[in-house]
C-alpha cells in the first residue's frame, strides 16, 4: 500500500478493541482509509470547503474515538454547494495513489455519491467485479447533504422523482435484463430506448443537480443524505449542521456536525449501547474484497472467487 500518513508506532499490530479481535490486515486496511480520511480534510481545509464526518465513522468517533472494531470503511458528508466545489476541483487536487471517483468521471461506474479511492489497493464490492475499466481500490464514501422539501406533499413528490430517475440510471449499467420480469422488464426496456438518444452522463447530470440538489439552493427546515435510498432516519434538521467542532479518530482530528450527538441519535437510537456479542459480528461489506497490499490492476479477482467456491465446496461436503 501506499499512503502519506505516518502512523504511530505499533497501529498495525493486531489486539482486541472492546472485545473484537482486529487483524492485521483489517489494520492495515484501517491505515489505507485513515490517510484517505487525512488526504480528504487537507484538501477541504486547503479550499474552504465544509465536511463531516458520517455514519458509523461519526459514531466510531463520538463512541471509540476512531474506528468501529468491526468496521471496514469511512464515511464523511458535505453540504451541496461543498460537494460541487469538490468535483471542480479534484482532478486538480488528487493525483496518484489517490482517486476521485464519481460517475461522471470513468464510464461503467455508478454510485449515486463519490469516491475517494487509494489506486495502490484492492477494494471492490461484487457489483464492481466485472467491470476492468474502472478504479477498483479501497474507498473513502463521499456523500451529500441535499436539501428536503418542506412539507408532507411535496416531499413525497421528491421521493418518488429520485427513485424514477435513480432506476432508468440503475439500468445503464448495473442490472441484465434476464434478471428482471413483468412492469420492470418493460422498464428496462423503455430506459435502452431512452440512451440510444442521450448519454447515461448527460441523465447523471440532471440527476446529481436537478433531482437531488432540488431542494439545495433554498432554506428548507431539513436536510439529508438522500442518495442511497429514502431514509427519514438520515434526514436532520437544517440546524444540525450549521457548525461543526473536531472530533479524535485515531491519530486524526476531523470535523463532526455542531450536534453530532442529536445526528446519531436520531440515524441509530441508542449509538451509546454496544452490541451484547461482538465476537462473531460481520464485516459491514461483508460481500466486498480488500487487499491493501496488491493494487486492483493486479488482484486476481477470478482466482479469489474460485477459492470462495472451494471452500464453500468444502463446507458443504463436511455437512453431508
Amino acid at each position: 500500500m501506499q499512503i502519506e500518513l505516518e502512523l504511530p508506532v505499533g497501529f498495525l499490530e493486531p489486539e482486541f478493541r472492546d472485545g473484537f479481535y482486529v487483524d492485521e490486515k483489517r489494520k492495515k486496511i484501517w491505515a489505507v482509509e485513515l490517510d484517505l480520511l487525512k488526504k480528504f480534510s487537507d484538501v477541504c481545509e486547503k479550499n474552504n470547503l465544509s465536511y463531516y464526518l458520517d455514519g458509523g465513522t461519526l459514531l466510531g468517533a463520538i463512541r471509540h474515538q476512531g474506528f468501529i472494531p468491526w468496521d471496514d470503511d469511512v464515511d464523511v458528508i458535505m453540504p451541496r454547494k461543498d460537494y460541487d466545489k469538490l468535483w471542480e476541483i479534484a482532478e486538480k487536487e488528487f493525483s496518484y495513489p489517490y482517486f476521485f471517483q464519481t460517475s461522471m468521471s470513468e464510464e461503467g461506474f455508478f454510485r449515486t455519491h463519490a469516491q475517494l479511492r487509494n489506486s495502490s489497493t484492492t477494494g471492490v464490492v461484487l457489483i464492481d467485479a466485472e467491470k476492468p475499466q474502472i478504479n477498483k481500490g479501497i474507498w473513502l464514501d463521499v456523500f451529500v447533504l441535499d436539501g428536503v422539501a418542506d412539507g408532507w406533499i411535496a416531499r413525497k413528490l421528491q421521493r418518488r422523482k429520485i427513485q424514477r430517475v435513480k432506476t432508468r440510471l440503475k439500468y445503464a449499467y448495473d442490472t441484465k435484463e434476464e434478471e428482471l420480469s413483468g412492469i420492470q422488464k418493460i422498464k428496462y426496456q423503455k430506459a435502452q430506448k431512452y440512451f440510444k438518444n442521450h448519454s447515461f452522463k448527460e441523465l447523471f447530470n440532471y440527476f446529481n443537480h436537478k433531482v437531488l440538489g432540488a431542494y439545495s439552493s433554498k432554506k428548507t427546515k431539513w436536510v439529508g443524505d438522500i442518495t442511497l435510498k429514502w431514509r427519514p432516519n438520515c434526514q436532520w434538521p437544517s440546524v444540525y449542521y450549521d457548525g461543526y467542532f473536531y472530533l479524535d479518530f485515531e491519530c486524526l482530528k476531523l470535523r463532526a456536525p455542531l450536534f453530532a450527538c442529536e445526528v446519531m441519535t436520531r440515524q441509530y437510537g441508542n449509538f451509546m449501547k454496544m452490541p451484547a456479542d461482538v465476537s462473531n459480528i460481520r464485516n459491514t461489506h461483508g460481500n466486498a474484497i480488500f487487499d491493501p497490499d496488491t493494487p486492483y490492476r493486479e488482484f486476481d479477482i477470478d482466482a479469489y472467487f474460485e477459492m470462495l467456491r472451494e471452500e464453500q465446496s468444502l463446507i458443504e461436503e463436511e455437512q453431508v
